[in-house]
């Protein structure tokens, strides 16, 4: 015997009700997490660290020492480094940055490295508390899995009924949509506290030889000559109706200026 379609939709909204109302059994990897934070401090095993490191060396040296980081990052796959983010600027000054991730031994190795290319100017260490987070992520998980198994169970027992059809199966696309990105910002998650991340800033500003700013001044003297020679030019559009008026007002001002002094002399006759 077939559920009803008014039975069906009774079942959905039970379902609904239950998902948002009670906290089902976590599967087998969220109850493994879900005790280990009950079993230790909170977020103690799911802390997320960020590295900052910022290294001053000369010109000569900051390119090979920003392409050898790259290179010893892409080379460490035993320590999983992620070359995330590199850009360099040769403008006035030249500097560079590059965003690793990597497990804990590589971004060591990364620090040493950076750090024997010249002096180390900054360096600090971020600690963030992803236990909660991950906690809720897994108990989110475990929720929309257990959804999903109860309907396609439902949608077996529906396959006769259309309508009933129709409607679970739209249901089951959205449940799976949703999983989808539940396990993209769990696995998001994971990878910041299995692996550190690296922030380098490598700047010449420091070490910049005697002959630097006059090379840059030269190199930009074309260019600055343009710029002040039109400036000059605006400044001489605003000042040429002003000193037109000037030129033409002061005489009449000056000369009614020795009128109304004539006329307040006393007459000493």
């Amino acid at each position: 015997m077939q559920p009803s379609p008014n039975a069906i939709k009774l079942i959905l909204v039970m379902m609904v009700a239950l998902l948002a109302g009670c906290a089902p059994k976590a599967e087998q990897g969220g109850a493994s997490s879900a005790a280990r934070l009950e079993g230790r401090d909170k977020g103690s095993e799911f802390l997320a660290y960020e590295h900052s490191v910022s290294v001053d060396t000369s010109e000569a040296q900051l390119r090979p020492l920003y392409e050898k980081v790259i290179a010893a990052c892409k080379a460490d796959t035993a320590n999983g480094c992620i070359l995330l983010d590199s850009s360099i600027d040769s403008g006035r000054h030249v500097q560079a940055r590059i965003s690793m991730r990597a497990k804990q031994a590589g971004v060591k190795k990364l620090v040493e490295l950076v750090a024997a290319g010249g002096d180390v100017t900054s360096q600090g260490t971020k600690v963030e508390d992803l236990g909660r987070p991950v906690f809720d992520s897994n108990k989110r998980l475990a929720m929309l899995r257990q959804y999903q198994a109860q309907l396609q169970t439902l949608e077996q027992r529906s396959a006769k009924d259309v309508d009933a059809l129709i409607k679970v199966t739209r249901e089951l696309a959205t449940v799976q949509t949703e999983l989808e990105q539940a396990t993209a910002a769990n696995v998001q998650l994971m990878q910041r506290i299995e692996s550190d991340l690296l922030t380098v800033s490598l700047s010449s500003q420091g070490r910049q030889s005697f002959w630097s700013p006059i090379r840059h001044s030269l190199g930009n003297f074309t260019e600055n000559l343009s710029e002040g020679t039109g400036n000059a030019i605006t400044a001489m559009a605003y000042i040429l109706p002003w000193l037109l008026a000037f030129v033409l007002l002061f005489p009449l001002g000056r000369k009614g200026w020795r009128r109304l002094r004539g006329a307040r002399k006393p007459d000493t006759r």
